[in-house]
């Protein structure tokens, strides 16, 4: 087929390049030729369709959509409704029913912490005016905002998070970049695009750490953005300082953060505001403030953002001053929301099966 032919040439040239300098021209003409060729499968389908040959297709789209980024007019919106079809049409094969049952949440318990320098917790939540005044500060610091603002999203209600069998209801067939290792400072780390019912069958379900980080499921998904509500607080406007350098053009940057126990980000720092909402499960977070920067190693080159430092087994004779950086810690909850300023280091580790969403602005 001269389509899947075309798709597969793109795919080579685009790996020629980092994925941030991809050349624009590159991407659409893969998008392009990703919809050509499913639209030829759709339209060579019959009455004998089997569930092989539709998540063949979908698994040939989603690719190129992650790949791609979805350029061009419309195409996004095309592929959306191509893929939310297919997806339903095969949780549908598979139930017996078009009807969308109840979802009984997963049980688990987490590993207790001890805590020796929480991270303040407020009381209620906070005012606009008080928090806009907060991130203006030269150096805002975290705080905890408590259960009651996030807990009227679907994700927790009607659309639970923490039912798998919701979770595969929606996505099971998508195709997902995953990270396999503990964490990506590791020589083994690597990612890996795979089928999303693969990832929680093989992964979340058996403890086997691999992660699904620092990707906008939301974009790619459009009814898992659906289940969440963006906070108000995200859509105040902090000034620039010496920390916060830049905006993000008036958007809130959305990522998922979905893995068993164990997950670990490595001791690292962003450049905006964030708001981390915990959905599904727990976490241990230490965060060490911005002025102790040189006291936490920070990599050379491309991850000059993370320390060199394993933060719960420290090797002090390598790294002798890192015994110098005050600290916060929290075990975030089920429910809850960390503000992480910008540029502070944070450091994360899973303590069961999580599921987080982080709110940049």
């Amino acid at each position: 087929m001269r389509a899947k032919g075309l798709t597969d040439y793109c795919n080579e040239n685009i790996m020629q390049y980092h994925f941030s300098n991809v050349p624009v021209h590159w991407r659409r003409m893969l998008m392009d030729s990703g919809l050509v060729t499913v639209l030829i499968q759709l339209g060579s389908l019959d009455e004998r369709v089997t569930e092989a040959q539709v998540q063949d297709i979908v698994g040939d789209l989603d690719t190129c959509c992650v790949i791609s980024g979805s350029p061009g007019p419309d195409r996004r919106w095309i592929s959306n409704l191509i893929l939310d079809e297919l997806q339903t049409w095969l949780t549908n094969q598979r139930s017996g029913t078009t009807k969308e049952p109840a979802y009984e949440k997963v049980a688990r318990s987490s590993t207790k912490v001890t805590l020796t320098y929480p991270i303040q917790r407020l009381p209620e939540p906070p005012s606009f005016e008080w928090f806009l005044q907060h991130c203006n500060r030269d150096i805002p610091t975290p705080f905890i905002m408590p259960k009651g603002v996030i807990e009227h999203w679907p994700a927790f209600n009607e659309h639970p998070w923490s039912s798998m069998d919701y979770l595969l209801s929606v996505a099971a067939d998508r195709i997902v970049p995953v990270e396999i290792g503990s964490q990506y400072t590791d020589a083994d780390w690597g990612q890996k695009m795979m089928r999303f019912s693969d990832f929680i069958q093989h992964h979340i379900m058996k403890d086997d750490i691999a992660y699904l980080a620092q990707h906008d499921v939301f974009y790619q998904i459009p009814r898992l953005e659906k289940d969440i509500i963006v906070p108000d607080y995200c859509y105040i406007e902090p000034r620039l300082t010496e920390l916060y350098r830049c905006r993000t053009n008036n958007q809130i940057l959305k990522n998922a953060w979905f893995g068993p126990k164990g997950t670990i980000s490595p001791l690292h720092q962003d450049p905006y505001h964030n708001l981390l909402a915990q959905v599904v499960g727990s976490k241990y977070i230490r965060l060490i403030s911005p002025v102790n920067t040189s006291f936490v190693y920070p990599r050379d080159g491309l991850m000059s953002n993370t320390s060199q430092v394993d933060v719960e087994n420290p090797n002090h004779a390598i790294y002798p001053r890192f015994k110098e950086a005050d600290y916060f810690e929290c075990v975030l909850e089920e429910g809850e929301i960390l503000y992480i300023p910008p540029k502070w280091w944070h450091y994360v580790r899973s303590l069961e099966t999580s599921f987080s969403v982080s709110l940049w602005f």
